[in-house]
């Protein structure tokens, strides 16, 4: 899905890893939050900010990353700048 491009990309620069880790941790994150069985795209807006906001803020707490709010914050903003592509990855 786009929408977990943009965040982990995001993410990845932030905390400096790679791509590729940045939109794991977010699915790590997705699936911590609604289950291992709810697919990707059947995914709504508030399962994407809840998952930032609960589940991924606990995991780069635990990870120790500094400036995890200020993290959180641009991500849940990327979010809601970019939240139509949440329905165009539903089609």
């Amino acid at each position: 899905m786009e929408i977990i491009k943009i965040l982990g990309n995001n993410l990845a620069e932030k905390i400096n890893i790679s791509s590729p880790a940045g939109r794991g941790l977010i699915k790590l994150a997705i699936k911590d939050e609604v289950g291992p069985f709810k697919p990707l795209n059947q995914l709504e807006f508030i399962d994407f900010k809840n998952s930032i906001a609960n589940s991924l803020k606990m995991r780069l707490e635990q990870l120790e990353i500094s400036s995890t709010s200020e993290i959180i914050d641009l991500l849940l903003d990327k979010l809601t700048k970019n939240q139509s592509l949440i329905t165009i990855g539903a089609v």
